[in-house]
């Protein structure tokens, strides 16, 4: 039988090696692009306008935190005996580690290339580091980070999602953790969080919606808050939130297994809709030209049927890359009755002027 510290040093020789190299089920597709939005009600003109896309993009795209829907395997194919879960390295470590329980901490999404119509993307995935054992409130168990490259069809990197997991055993007598920290693989994120948004800073309204016209980096200062959006969450909305981002794990359609498996109150929104909800709120406020550069999540509660969440934002940097590119940092909080749910740090490029268009930056032009 293997021992621990010798499954411990079998993992540590996995580090830095790429495992589970495949291409994606199915192409990149505009049904399911048109879903995500719906799911969110983004009505960016880049993904519904091919002319727009067109002047701006070169052609149409996916919205850059879709990235993750192509990665997620069919719930069922034909010959297929065993499951195909996303994320398999997280798993895999589960298993080898002995640690029955899971809890994702941080996520990270990097997005370069754009994604378009028709690719297929391939991706790849790499175990970066696993710590000694730890104890925290939920139990004993190793920390771990996983990388997740993708890549379209001629080889270009489009993202990169980076995820911290904690895997563990709990104690004999653990205390009740809350409802956001039960099992939820491998969507939920909970750690750490930003502050809410000051007073500081000026509001350019009450409520957000698409931008008529773009921002410009001249008009960005540190302190701004941009527009609020408020959002009233029913069972619709989270089904729809799951099928979007294709996770079918139950606790996102099914009430009976988020109560009484996962000890939650209600089925519960998801980790990749809620970034798609995070990415409509920023580009309603930067308007088309805005691309995102990066996005890092912590969760520290659920979001359920009957909630008001509200989305706030303080922009926290704003400058010019030493390739000429203009950027914006915003820290967003999704918050439910003032409690702060998920926070979001995001990094978007925007005009520097009206000659300017991030979309067209490559290579070393584009540093997100």
């Amino acid at each position: 039988m293997t021992s621990v510290a010798d499954a411990f040093v079998g993992v540590q020789e996995l580090i830095g090696v790429p495992q589970y190299e495949e291409s994606a089920e199915f192409p990149v597709e505009r049904g399911y692009i048109w879903t995500t939005c719906a799911s969110v009600e983004n009505g960016n003109p880049l993904f519904w306008d091919d002319s727009v896309a067109e002047s701006i993009t070169g052609g149409a795209i996916a919205p850059p935190t879709m990235l993750s829907v192509w990665f997620r395997p069919h719930h069922w194919a034909p010959g297929r005996e065993l499951p195909h879960l996303p994320l398999q390295v997280h798993f895999d470590l589960k298993e080898r580690l002995g640690l029955p329980e899971a809890v994702m901490t941080d996520n990270t999404i990097v997005f370069y290339e754009p994604v378009r119509l028709g690719d297929v993307l391939r991706t790849r995935q790499i175990l970066r580091s696993v710590s000694e054992e730890k104890t925290t409130k939920l139990g004993t168990g190793r920390f771990w980070a996983i990388d997740v490259e993708y890549e379209n069809q001629s080889g270009v990197l489009v993202g990169v999602e980076s995820y911290t997991g904690f895997g563990y055993r709990r104690s004999s007598s653990p205390p009740v953790p809350p409802a956001s920290e039960v099992l939820r693989e491998p969507e939920a994120v909970n750690g750490p969080h930003t502050a809410v948004p000051s007073e500081a800073g000026s509001v350019a309204s009450e409520e957000s919606g698409p931008a008529e016209s773009s921002v410009l980096l001249g008009e960005v200062a540190k302190g701004d808050r941009l527009p609020r959006l408020s959002y009233d969450v029913s069972a619709t909305t989270v089904v729809l939130g799951a099928l979007a981002s294709r996770d079918w794990r139950p606790m996102h359609h099914d009430k009976d297994f988020a109560v009484n498996r996962n000890g939650t109150k209600d089925i519960f929104l998801n980790t990749p809709n809620q970034a798609s909800w995070f990415e409509r709120f920023v580009t309603d406020w930067t308007g088309p030209y805005g691309r995102l550069g990066r996005m890092r999540f912590r969760m520290r509660g659920s979001v359920f049927p009957g909630d008001t969440m509200t989305f706030d934002a303080v922009v926290d940097e704003a400058g010019v890359d030493d390739s000429g590119c203009g950027w914006v940092g915003v820290d967003i909080t999704l918050s439910v009755d003032g409690e702060v749910k998920t926070s979001c740090d995001a990094r978007v490029a925007v005009q520097v002027d009206d000659s300017d268009n991030p979309w067209t930056r490559r290579g070393g032009d584009w540093k997100p």
